[in-house]
């Protein structure tokens, strides 16, 4: 929805919509039919930041460093779901504890939330529902045709792979990235890091943060309730859930 107007993209079967109501223009596209007769399958949740998402990066952190644990029942977006908490056995880790708010009726997470260790003022971090239905929409709403008098065209489709990267530079940009540690406390190092940058727009913000040193080196320091990061000068970016101590280690590796 715009101020005056809105934009639409229906996809029904083979057939694929971009309704623009500014202009009163409508593109269509035919859809392979690898992808038309493909078999239907449940629908996802909306790209970005979702309960969902959050919960499904929760839940892959479960492993021996985790503890699992309920905390009984409560109401979320209206709806009665239960509890699961995960916290790091190791304390060292900034982290003290996500909580996934979980529908009581269909296992879909509604929330999550996740704490700082030393921190009592609420979660650093919530993503959840306020409100929420699982009605299943009807095949009307699938159904598209230009209204009177717009301008429709027959758009082109991009060629299967062409904005995709290939294996190799993949690889490349793979290699690049390391990590010291394990469970909460891993530390994920970058290397190649443009630290000339700091001469340019990210000045600032580079030259903001604290100017930190110590054997493994000198650079600038970010630290929050949640999550610690080292620009080292020789172009090192380290990342984690962890206090400045554990980044200094990793530092020297």
């Amino acid at each position: 929805l715009g101020s005056l107007g809105e934009s639409d993209l229906v996809r029904n079967g083979k057939d694929a919509w971009v309704w623009q109501s500014e202009g009163n223009s409508a593109t269509h596209y035919t859809l392979p039919a690898a992808v038309a007769g493909g078999k239907r399958t449940e629908p996802s949740l909306p790209a970005g930041v979702t309960p969902q998402q959050a919960a499904e990066q929760a839940l892959a952190a479960i492993d021996p460093t985790t503890a699992v644990t309920t905390d009984g029942t409560r109401q979320v977006a209206g709806r009665d779901a239960y509890e699961l908490v995960l916290a790091p056995k190791d304390d060292r880790s900034l982290i003290g504890q996500v909580r996934l708010a979980v529908d009581a009726a269909t296992s879909i997470p509604l929330r999550v939330q996740v704490f700082g260790r030393t921190s009592s003022d609420g979660p650093a971090f919530s993503v959840g529902f306020t409100q929420v239905s699982f009605e299943v929409p009807g095949e009307e709403h699938f159904r598209f045709t230009p209204p009177p008098n717009a301008t429709v065209t027959e758009g082109e489709l991009p060629a299967a792979g062409a904005d995709h990267p290939s294996p190799a530079d993949v690889a490349r940009a793979g290699s690049a990235v390391s990590t010291v540690g394990t469970g909460w406390t891993t530390v994920a190092v970058v290397r190649g890091v443009p630290v000339a940058s700091a001469d340019g727009a990210l000045g600032p913000v580079l030259q903001s943060l604290q100017r930190v040193s110590g054997s493994w080196g000198s650079g600038r320091l970010l630290s929050s309730r949640l999550v610690s990061a080292l620009i080292t000068d020789d172009g090192r970016l380290l990342v984690g859930a962890v206090p400045p101590e554990l980044l200094y280690a990793a530092a020297t590796k």
